[in-house]
């Protein structure tokens, strides 16, 4: 298993940097044909900034209903392969919804013809990505 932990890490690695080509891609893209005037580009980013609220919410859902509760409770074995197997897929959903979040502020930043809009939900995202890292607690045998 610590094959498997050692992939975690370079899955999650992978991630967070991924949220740096987020910020660069919109910056070489050639820019839209038409761009958005000011009240389409807030109307964008309130609706891109409540779907980014609702993957950041469901992260820690995701974080307490599959992984943290079940390993309070002892229910979740981490050293077990059916328990760590599901620590990992609840990591992984984590990690995907984070990455959502930086893809929200890619395709706004495309779309508005305006790469400065991408930084936000890129930090957001590495933020929500350091919080669900694949540190020890998550890994250590119930108590």
């Amino acid at each position: 298993m610590t094959h498997w932990r050692r992939v975690l890490w370079i899955v999650w690695a992978a991630l967070l940097a991924s949220l740096a080509l987020y910020v660069a891609l919109p910056r070489l893209a050639a820019p839209p044909a038409e761009r958005w005037n000011a009240g389409e580009a807030a109307v964008a980013n309130f609706v891109a900034a409540l779907f980014a609220l609702a993957a950041a919410v469901g992260t820690f859902s995701i974080r307490e209903t599959l992984a943290r509760r079940h390993l309070r409770s002892g229910a979740l074995d981490p050293a077990t392969p059916a328990g760590f197997a599901r620590l990992r897929t609840a990591l992984l959903l984590m990690w995907a919804l984070c990455d959502g979040i930086g893809g929200i502020g890619l395709a706004i930043a495309l779309l508005s013809g305006t790469p400065s809009q991408a930084v936000p939900y890129a930090l957001g995202a590495a933020a929500l990505l350091l919080l669900h890292r694949p540190h020890a607690a998550f890994f250590a045998p119930p108590r």
